[in-house]
């Protein structure tokens, strides 16, 4: 019963944090390039006239669509996982760990793309926006590439937590 409990609990908990990762995220990026979300991301996910009139609530909100089915992803996987440790205190050790694992993943994907789209690695140039106009091409474009880095973070932090868990098992055995 208590195995059921923390499966469910931390599935739940995975989509708050994921949300709330979202959340923040996106303000960040909004401070740096207000551009992608008011000329982008806002039609994108059908927030043109709304977006506009409350530009940072919109951000958060996408912020938080964006990445609930992160957590929700992860949370299941993680939980599935911890099922096979036999203590719980051993089970929640190791949703906690790979959650860790995955959320700071994200994050050093997420400065990786943000560095490599300042740094003019990325493949976009000034015509990557077109039609739009956009008046900080620069900082648009490292928005643009962190966005997409994190995702890719998320998707490699998913699988180093779940080799995190599974040393975790074979170490408690």
């Amino acid at each position: 019963m208590k195995k059921a409990s923390i499966f469910i609990a931390s599935i739940l908990l995975s989509v708050i944090i994921a949300i709330f990762y979202g959340i923040v995220h996106n303000q960040f990026t909004y401070t740096l390039s207000d551009e992608f979300f008011t000329k982008l991301m806002f039609e994108r996910f059908g927030f043109v006239q709304y977006g506009q009139d409350t530009p940072r609530v919109t951000a958060s909100i996408i912020g938080a669509w964006s990445t609930w089915w992160m957590g929700l992803v992860t949370g299941f996987v993680f939980a599935t996982i911890s099922l096979f440790h036999s203590d719980v205190r051993q089970m929640i050790k190791s949703i906690k760990g790979a959650t860790l694992v995955v959320l700071s993943t994200s994050l050093i994907f997420g400065l990786i793309g943000l560095c490599y789209g300042f740094l003019g690695f990325s493949r976009l140039d000034s015509s990557c926006c077109f039609p739009l106009e956009v008046h900080n091409v620069k900082n648009f474009i490292a928005v643009s590439e962190m966005h997409s880095f994190s995702y890719l973070g998320g998707a490699v932090g998913l699988f180093l937590g779940i080799l995190w868990q599974i040393r975790a098992i074979k170490s408690v055995k």
